[in-house]
């Protein structure tokens, strides 16, 4: 039986940023992974397993890793493994992401877990991650600044991964799910069909259906709806877009349609829901409250 515990090594923490440096010894290694934080995996040698609910993926190395935040787990790493590991809480992922068009791009392609092969620019990206490290222990005047720069660059990097691969993502090694999960991320906006996905991961529907509905419980189309119907109950409770705003950056082009998927999926139409939802997060003003 192979042994297994936890073992950071080299590990670095500031302002919500915790680097590893990974030189894994002759067994097992497990890290454990927060559902409150997301994890940036470089795997430079050795294999690694994810696992935790809703979450499994085998990685060969060289990879370039994804964990989003919102699900716990575990990574399991092979002896001998080598690599640098990020764990980033929600807050550092925000200030780090543009408040732009390709900000809300990548924030979109980061929701999703994500495993890209890594070439020639895995010099690049291990240069930078020492950097970092030595950002967060350094003590430099401007080392939260400077991380920050750093960090935007290997997410930029990551995404360029996305991009190269969007066409066909490597299902051999996320699995056919979460090649879909991945493309959801990149196209859910677009509305693809079940059809485009199957034809971009070079499956069939039926195939693709059967692998979504044994992981899921749920058929890709529904899938896909329940996906949609989040990020606009999301937006809708926390930015100051009009409805039909909120509907246009989901890729509704008629908002009286927004309209009634929206009613359909929630029970209510999106107008009414933000009401409600302003309610719920209202002060309360009676004197039970009080101090």
């Amino acid at each position: 039986m192979s042994m297994m515990k936890t073992y950071p090594l080299r590990q670095a923490t500031h302002h919500g940023i915790t680097a590893h440096e990974i030189r894994s010894p002759l067994a097992e290694t497990t890290y454990g992974l927060r559902e409150e934080s997301a994890c940036l995996l470089l795997l430079e040698a050795g294999r690694a397993r994810v696992e935790g609910a809703a979450r499994d993926m085998a990685v060969e190395s060289p990879r370039f890793v994804w964990l989003a935040p919102g699900r716990a787990g575990a990574l399991r790493l092979s002896p001998g493994s080598r690599g640098e590991m990020l764990q980033l809480s929600k807050g550092a992922l925000a200030r780090v992401l543009p408040a732009s068009a390709f900000g809300d791009e990548l924030s979109q392609v980061l929701r999703g877990d994500l495993s890209v092969p890594v070439g020639t620019e895995r010099a690049q990206i291990v240069r930078w991650l020492a950097e970092l490290r030595e950002e967060l222990t350094g003590g430099a005047p401007g080392a939260e600044m400077m991380a920050g720069h750093i960090l935007s660059l290997l997410l930029i990097q990551l995404w360029r991964g996305v991009k190269a691969g969007r066409q066909r993502p490597d299902v051999a090694t996320g699995g056919l799910v979460q090649g879909f999960v991945q493309l959801a991320g990149l196209h859910l906006r677009e509305h693809w069909q079940v059809g485009d996905y199957a034809a971009a991961l070079g499956v069939s529907r039926d195939r693709l259906s059967d692998a979504v509905r044994r992981a899921t419980g749920r058929a890709p189309q529904v899938w896909l709806h329940e996906a949609l119907h989040r990020e606009a109950a999301e937006l809708l409770t926390n930015s100051g877009l009009q409805v039909a705003q909120v509907g246009f950056r989901l890729g509704f082009s008629d908002p009286a349609y927004f309209n009634r998927f929206f009613k359909r999926m929630e029970g209510v139409p999106p107008s009414r829901f933000r009401r409600r939802a302003a309610r719920r997060s209202a002060p309360s003003t009676s004197y039970a409250a009080w101090p």
